[in-house]
């Protein structure tokens, strides 16, 4: 394991850009504590918020942060997560990117790590492992994340992204389909610590999948009294036991990818099926 290695090198970089995105009223109850997560990174030299064109309470939620001198807010158009991201990335001046959805909040020093880790390893993305909160951003579960990382904890090279950007079309499964193609041509690397609280909430653009609904499921028995600590005991064990620095390529997708069935694939393997939670 690198653990020993990142602890010996504490170097501070600031070469990283976030990009967070906040399109839908959705984010606003929860925007604040991401933002304020992200603005806490040492490593993080610009931030890109990005809202939709008509927004009128950003800058009444984040408050003081808004003063933060590497908080750009960008307003655009509605538009698919992919597109949101690829316009956000001509606003980029860093070498690294990181991606965060508007409710999602990162652990302290989760991009500092992960440059670490990409130097360490010399890799060009480097993903990290999550944990599961509701609403009230408690702690309910532990994920695998074994098989492809939650986009809020993606750490990429910039060049890379704009080498190989998301798909443009796609409504949903952007991240999978770009995990598919890219298999070849990017170095990636998982950081078997966990970074990132992936946020459960009613009312998220996933809401719909069978990833989600197992997700609330979840958390619904993780908020019960009696259930909390035996979820979240269970779940640990079962993150503990599939830690490891690599990924774990997916074996249904090594006959499906050809750019014309790539969509048809990301759509029938859900990334909660490939990672569990």
């Amino acid at each position: 394991m690198l653990d020993g290695l990142l602890d010996r090198h504490q170097d501070t970089y600031q070469d990283v850009a976030a990009i967070i995105t906040a399109m839908t009223d959705d984010e606003k109850p929860f925007l604040f504590e991401t933002v304020e997560a992200v603005l806490t990174d040492l490593s993080i030299s610009q931030v890109i918020l990005c809202v939709e064109e008509k927004n009128t309470w950003v800058e009444m939620v984040l408050g003081h942060l808004k003063e933060d001198p590497r908080l750009e807010i960008v307003h655009m158009p509605m538009a698919v997560l992919g597109v949101v991201r690829n316009k956000a990335l001509h606003y980029v001046k860093t070498p690294w990117l990181a991606y965060c959805d508007g409710d999602d909040v990162w652990y302290k020093e989760k991009t500092s790590t992960q440059r670490r880790w990409a130097d360490a390893t010399k890799s060009d993305f480097v993903g990290a492992d999550h944990t599961l909160i509701n609403e009230r951003s408690k702690l309910c579960a532990f994920a695998r994340a074994r098989n492809i990382p939650m986009p809020s904890s993606w750490l990429v090279r910039t060049e890379i992204m704009k080498q190989y950007p998301f798909h443009n079309s796609l409504s949903s499964g952007t991240d999978g389909e770009w995990w598919i193609r890219t298999r070849d041509v990017v170095r990636k690397a998982r950081c078997p610590k966990r970074l990132l609280k992936y946020r459960v909430r009613a009312g998220s653009l996933s809401s719909n999948s069978p990833s989600k609904k197992r997700k609330e499921r979840i958390i619904r028995l993780a908020n019960l009294p009696v259930f909390g600590g035996i979820v979240l005991l269970i779940t640990w064990c079962i993150w503990l036991a599939a830690r490891q620095e690599k990924y774990v390529w997916f074996g249904e997708w090594d006959n499906n990818l050809d750019s014309s069935t790539i969509t048809t694939v990301v759509s029938n393997f859900s990334r909660s099926e490939m990672n569990l939670f």
